[in-house]
Order: structure tokens, then sequence, then C-alpha cells
């Protein structure tokens, strides 16, 4: 038996954790929330849930209680540790497709995008004009920086070259 977690094992993990912590209260977005025992009361008082219903919830409770005790334990105290500090940044929440799709699209664009404030992509702008830009005789048409800076709204070089607006001696 393994003293650690796979990346996706210690996922697992987390969300049965999360599971026990919203049992016992504590994962409502951060203000506390009901607790496994009134759930079982208000549902049992409203007739919402048999003997029978109220027994398996209980046991599954008990059982996840103990299988996230016993998969602690054997842990090494190194994963524990990183375990622990994972779980306090770590929630999960239950999202319709609708909002699951526009968070992958922002992820997607983040990932294909980079976004800088403006002063500092001018910044990097002058940084890399100095290089590419700085005596430059190619053809602004062949000049795939060109593209760039004339999309992001670079400020021209003001000297006129005939090649390329951001070319300068």
């Amino acid at each position: 038996m393994r003293d650690y977690l796979n990346s996706n094992e210690k996922n697992q993990f987390m969300v049965l954790q999360s599971i026990v912590q919203m049992m016992d209260g504590l994962r409502n977005s951060g203000v506390d929330g009901p607790k496994i025992s009134s759930m079982l009361e208000d549902w049992t008082k409203r007739d919402n849930m048999t003997k029978t219903e109220h027994k398996n919830l209980k046991t599954s409770e008990t059982y996840l209680r103990k299988f996230l005790a016993s998969v602690y334990e054997r842990l090494n105290p190194k994963e524990q540790e990183a375990i622990k500090k994972k779980l306090m940044k770590f929630d999960f929440k239950l999202i319709d497709d609708y909002t699951l799709k526009q968070i992958n699209r922002d992820i997607a664009d983040k990932i294909n995008n980079a976004v800088v404030p403006r002063q500092q992509f001018y910044d990097w702008s002058s940084e890399i004009m100095e290089v590419k830009c700085k005596g430059c005789k190619k053809d602004w048409q062949t000049c795939q920086l060109h593209q760039v800076f004339d999309n992001n709204l670079v400020p021209e070089s003001g000297f006129d070259c005939k090649n390329c607006k951001y070319a300068y001696e």
C-alpha cells in the first residue's frame, strides 16, 4: 500500500473530504451551513424520509468518515500536510451546463490569449522594437510583428520610414 496519493486520487479524496465538511456544516460559500444532523431531523419532521433512508444516509456518513480517516492515517506526514493545505483552498460547486461552458470558454481564452496591462505591453513593445525595428529594412507587409503592433494600437515610431511605420534609425 502506497503512503501517497497521485493527483487524481488526491482530487477524489478532496471531493469526499469536502462532502464530509458539508455534512459538518463547514462548506457553504464561507458561511456555516446546515449539518447533516439538522437535515436528517428536518426531512424526518416533514415526513420526507423513511427510516431506511435515514439509516442509509447515517451509515453512508459513518463509512465515508471511516474511509477518509483510514486513508489519511496511512499517508506519510508530508503527504498529510500537503492534503491539509490543499483542502483549505479546495472547493467544488454544482453548476449548470451553461455556466460550465462559460468557465471553460474563459479558461480556453486565457490559455490562447495573454492579457497584460496596457502600459506593461507598451514597455515590452518598446524593448522588442529596440531589437527588431531599429534599423529594420523589411517590408511591413511581411512582418508578423507589424501586425501584432497594429492590432494592439502600439504607437508608431514617428520616424516615417518608407518600409514600416514602426521602423526607425
